[in-house]
């Protein structure tokens, strides 16, 4: 496929608002207008506070975790990114996502991993405040998974030195753990939020373009992936560099992204997920 810019492709501004954590509450309708494709993110500065980032450096920077770290993506050159816990996502050994039944046993070791790496601290709890602050003050929460339990309200990550995240966008609502998300939940949109508590030497930056997943006739290569060279040449794009600490929600379910290759000997550490609203729009669920 000709990697020419189109003529006639759909226009998607990017835009984004970069707020320290104590502005958000002048802002209590970002979530909804991210949801709503009138604004692409919000970075949010010193989102978590520094206790929980060093908790959680001292913890998934260290050798202490353990056996907890799995690799989705094992035998995918350039993109073995490192988890703990499952995400409801495509991955490179489960193409069509986590089985209902592994998500779900995934989702109920959470507490125990949290405690690994917080202790007695609330990290969900603070993910939450701010969500809900962007949301007018609605309630924020991991839904309940139907046929028992709660999703994951997030998992872990590292990406190592030279280790990237190919471009890509995130509306995964066609797998079938999904089949297990309250049928309250509105499936018309995707964000998707992460939290940096450690930065790498360099590189590691979230990419945005101004295409989305829904446009006709997007770049790819004969592999099916798409064609990254020809978004950097043809596309419009945001780059976010985030520090420990910060949190950006942003649209991924539209917007097509990618994270670039660590530089240095510093692995980029996050913490993150997906959201929605439920139809009626008086809360905000947010899972991994």
């Amino acid at each position: 496929m000709s990697a020419e810019k189109p003529t006639d492709r759909p226009d998607h501004p990017l835009t984004f608002l970069d707020l320290d954590v104590e502005q958000i509450g002048a802002h209590p309708d970002l979530i909804e207008r991210m949801f709503d494709a009138q604004l692409t993110g919000v970075i949010v500065r010193r989102a978590f506070p520094e206790t929980l980032v060093k908790a959680a450096v001292a913890a998934m920077g260290g050798d202490a975790l353990g056996e907890r770290w799995d690799s989705p993506n094992k035998g995918m050159p350039g993109g073995e990114i490192r988890t703990i816990g499952d995400a409801a996502t495509p991955t490179f050994t489960a193409m069509r996502g986590p089985s209902p039944e592994r998500y779900a046993a995934s989702a109920g070791r959470h507490a125990d991993n949290t405690r690994a790496i917080f202790g007695d601290a609330r990290p969900t709890a603070a993910i939450a405040e701010v969500l809900s602050t962007l949301y007018a003050g609605r309630p924020a929460g991991p839904p309940d998974f139907e046929g028992g339990g709660r999703w994951a309200p997030y998992n872990y990550r590292a990406l190592d030195p030279g280790v990237q995240i190919y471009t890509h966008h995130d509306n995964h609502y066609g797998l079938s753990v999904y089949a297990h998300m309250p049928k309250a939940l509105d499936r018309s949109g995707l964000l998707s939020w992460f939290v940096t508590v450690q930065a790498p030497e360099a590189g590691g930056e979230l990419v945005v373009y101004d295409l989305w997943g829904s446009d006709p006739n997007p770049p790819m290569l004969p592999t099916r992936f798409l064609d990254t060279a020809a978004l950097e040449r043809d596309w419009g794009k945001a780059t976010i560099t985030l520090g420990a600490g910060d949190l950006i929600v942003f649209d991924a379910g539209r917007h097509v992204h990618r994270v670039r290759p660590v530089e240095g000997a510093r692995p980029r550490l996050t913490l993150g997920g997906f959201l929605t609203l439920d139809v009626d729009r008086t809360r905000l669920a947010f899972w991994s």
